[in-house]
C-alpha cells in the first residue's frame, strides 16, 4: 500500500447520519483494477457509500448480486496509485444518512447488510 498525507479543506463528508456515534468498520481487501479510472480526473476513487461484498466487489446488482451485500465504503478512497491490492473501511454497523450516499441503494442490498440502518 502507498502511503501519503491528505490535507482536508472544509467539511469533511460523511456516510454516517450520526457521527462519532455507534458504527463499525472493517478492513475488506480489494482488487484495484477492478475499479474503473475516472477519464475526467484522471484518478481511482472508490466513493464513500459504495456497497460492496465480503470479497472487495461492487455490488452492482447483475454481476455481483444484491444479496451480496457486505457493506458501505466508509470514506473516499484514491487508489490511483496502487499496483494491486488494498485494504479500505467498510461499514457493516450504524446509521446511514441516505442523503449521503453516492447512489440508491436496492432494497435488498439493503437487507443484506442487517446491521445497517438507512436514515
Amino acid at each position: 500500500m502507498i502511503e501519503s498525507t491528505k490535507t482536508y479543506m472544509g467539511e469533511n463528508k460523511t456516510i454516517l447520519q450520526f457521527a462519532g456515534e455507534l458504527f463499525q468498520n472493517v478492513g475488506v481487501k480489494i482488487n484495484s483494477a477492478d475499479f474503473e479510472l475516472d477519464s475526467a480526473t484522471g484518478k481511482r476513487i472508490v466513493k464513500a457509500g459504495t456497497v460492496i461484498s465480503k470479497d472487495g466487489k461492487i455490488v452492482d446488482g447483475t454481476t455481483i448480486t444484491n444479496d451480496k451485500a457486505f457493506g458501505l465504503v466508509y470514506r473516499d478512497v484514491d487508489l490511483t496509485l496502487s499496483n494491486g491490492t488494498e485494504t479500505i473501511p467498510v461499514t457493516v454497523f450504524g446509521f446511514i444518512n441516505e442523503a449521503a450516499l453516492p447512489a440508491e441503494v436496492p432494497a435488498d442490498a439493503k437487507a443484506a447488510m442487517k446491521m445497517l440502518m438507512f436514515l
